[in-house]
Parts: structure tokens; sequence; C-alpha cells
């Protein structure tokens, strides 16, 4: 059994698979099949500890997705966004920036 290390990297267009992701922190069910981005977040492993991902466990990452929701959702849902995928959505605020 081996340790699994994050494969995507913040601000990476991805798509959500719609079926065949596993059983471990699927999408929402209006997520799959979306497109999304992978938000700022803290990678780390914590070898050694309480909080160390259990071996043969998917790592999870918290998506932007096109609609503006944000989830947890395992890299076994993820795959990268397909060449002459759209951009993301402008991020609009209601308030001054």
């Amino acid at each position: 059994m081996v340790i699994r290390r994050h494969i995507y990297q913040v601000a990476q267009r991805v798509l959500i698979k719609a079926r065949d992701g596993g059983l471990y922190k699927p999408p929402t069910e209006g997520s799959k099949g979306s497109l999304g981005v992978i938000a700022p977040q803290l990678f780390q492993e914590w070898p050694g500890t309480f909080l160390e991902r259990e071996p043969d466990v998917p790592p999870e990452y918290y998506v932007t997705v096109d609609n503006g929701i944000i989830e947890t959702i395992s890299e076994d849902w993820l795959e990268p966004a397909p060449a002459g995928s759209p951009p993301p959505p402008k991020e609009e605020h209601p308030w001054p920036t």
C-alpha cells in the first residue's frame, strides 16, 4: 500500500467526472460533469501523525465549480479539463476590491 500524493496544482482547470470516481468524497449530483478550478489550499501530508492519510486513500481537493460553489472532492473524481475548455467564469464581487 502506498500513500498517494497530490497530482493537481492550485488554479488548474479540471473536469469533475459524472461517474466512475469511486466511493470516497464524491461531488454533489449538481457538480458531476462540470468544469472547475483547484482552489487554494494547504497541501500537507502530515507523515507520522494522526492526520496522515491512510495508504490507498485518494487525496482530496477544494474545487471551485463553475457555478461558484466550493466542494471537497476526491482526486479519483477529477481529471484534467479537456483541451479547448472554456476559461473559468470571471469572479464577481458585490463589494469594492
